[in-house]
């Protein structure tokens, strides 16, 4: 299949803190791992580098021969225009992987997000967003307070979590400055945090569960995933918040996150692929934020999740634009989630095991380097 591998490149940020480059600056190292896995399955990958436009260096691309698989996260150096990239993508009549510019542009805002959670019956934290010199606040401390429309944990520290008026005003101003925007501020959920991957469309498969090991942070007011624990490895941010995966899981509980992160994914509208955040307290899940187009850095956490399930990256990739082929009913393989019926030991209070390459029908060549209720998934593993 033709494949166009459309990811941003970005030099400068027009807000936020100087470290926050290195988030948007990964799209290349994601962009030459996705492309090398490719063309191990044979595809033809051409990959476009996008900077300040995108209708030039698409125009001489026939739509109807080619598939985009987007990395495009933002468009000049400004990542409130991801859903413009996909409304380009669309007037030029090219088909595309991942999810369409309304799930991204209410992904994108935090608070519209929640909203829709919340009328899907879907559990959530209490939050209210807060604007620029107005602070009336509605919920009880401890609060968890963040820029309402950046993604990849942008803004985020382990000051973020306060606990009377002042730490408020004083994380409060430091949004409105650095980011130029309101601040989201939630009620902080204390307990177990997951990441949950998600594959599929129609019948969405949910990936063996991560979870966030915090066990070396005494502070459960510090036991969030800030910037530093994302992109920092050098820190103690980083080096506190490993990743146990699978998660170590009652079958229960592992029914009730992917139940929860599957109606999640749905309301959202979530194509082919994403991430869901959440936090289990007291038995319940919730939701702390939907990622349409997830993080697919080889080390991440959907990459990771694959792993898992005995789905290689070279495999991941390929799954994904078959998953996009399958939806837009392009004449190629059939996704291997569709047909999937695999066999794995129960999971119990041991997490989902790894499950053998050797259930995938195919194998790839080694690659180096209107609320409906919430549906009952599948997990991938499950008995």
């Amino acid at each position: 299949m033709k494949v166009l591998i459309v990811y941003n490149v970005v030099d400068l940020l027009d807000k936020g803190s100087s470290d926050d480059l290195l988030a948007e600056q990964e799209t290349k190292i994601v962009e030459d791992a996705v492309a090398n896995s490719l063309r191990s399955f044979g595809h033809q990958v051409v990959s476009v580098p996008i900077r300040h436009e995108l209708w030039e260096p698409l125009r001489e691309f026939d739509p109807n021969e080619w598939l985009i698989f987007n990395l495009c996260e933002s468009i000049r150096d400004k990542t409130y225009l991801e859903p413009y990239v996909i409304s380009v993508y669309e007037y030029l009549h090219f088909r595309y992987t991942g999810s369409n510019r309304l799930t991204l542009a209410t992904c994108l805002n935090k608070a519209r997000a929640k909203e829709m959670l919340k009328a899907h019956n879907i559990p959530t934290a209490p939050f209210q967003v807060i604007a620029p010199g107005t602070v009336r606040r509605k919920l009880d401390f401890p609060l968890f307070v963040k820029p309402v429309a950046e993604d990849a944990s942008l803004g985020i520290t382990w000051a973020s979590v306060v606990n009377n008026e002042r730490e408020l005003r004083q994380q409060l101003r430091f949004i409105w400055q650095t980011y130029r925007q309101p601040a989201l501020v939630e009620q902080f959920i204390e307990g177990r945090e997951f990441n949950v991957t998600v594959l599929g469309n129609d019948n969405p498969r949910v990936l063996p569960l991560s979870e966030i090991n915090f066990a070396k942070i005494a502070d459960p007011k510090k036991r969030i995933v800030t910037f530093k624990g994302k992109w920092i490895e050098d820190s103690d941010d980083y080096k506190f918040t490993s990743v146990i995966s699978p998660a170590k899981v009652s079958e229960t509980l592992r029914n009730r996150i992917s139940e929860v992160a599957v109606g999640a994914y749905r309301a959202m509208g979530v194509r082919d692929y994403g991430r869901v955040d959440l936090r289990v307290m007291n038995g319940v899940p919730y939701v702390l934020e939907v990622n349409p187009n997830a993080d697919l850095s080889p080390d991440a956490g959907i990459a990771r999740s694959a792993r898992v399930a005995g789905m290689n990256y070279a495999m991941l990739a390929d799954e994904i634009v078959r998953l996009a082929a399958h939806r837009y009913r392009l004449k190629e393989p059939r996704p291997r989630i569709i047909s999937l019926r695999l066999k794995a030991p129960r999971a119990g209070a041991e997490g989902v095991r790894a499950i053998p390459v050797s259930a995938f029908k195919q194998k790839a060549p080694r690659v180096e380097r209107s609320a409906p209720p919430l549906a009952k998934p599948v997990p991938v593993g499950a008995v």
